[in-house]
């Protein structure tokens, strides 16, 4: 049996961690406010110019 079919996970090499886990950047927290403030343009600039 090939030791990836074993339904073990080995914690010493996972690459991939969620958000909670990781830290965050301020760059991070600007791209997310971009894309936030783009949204709320879509969602209400838009209906508000068709008026």
């Amino acid at each position: 049996m090939n030791e990836h079919e074993t339904g073990t996970t080995d914690a010493s090499h996972v690459e991939r961690q969620t958000a909670p886990q990781q830290a965050y950047t301020m760059r991070d927290v600007g791209v997310g406010f971009a894309v936030a403030l783009v949204g709320m343009v879509i969602v209400f600039g838009i209906p508000f110019l068709t008026l």
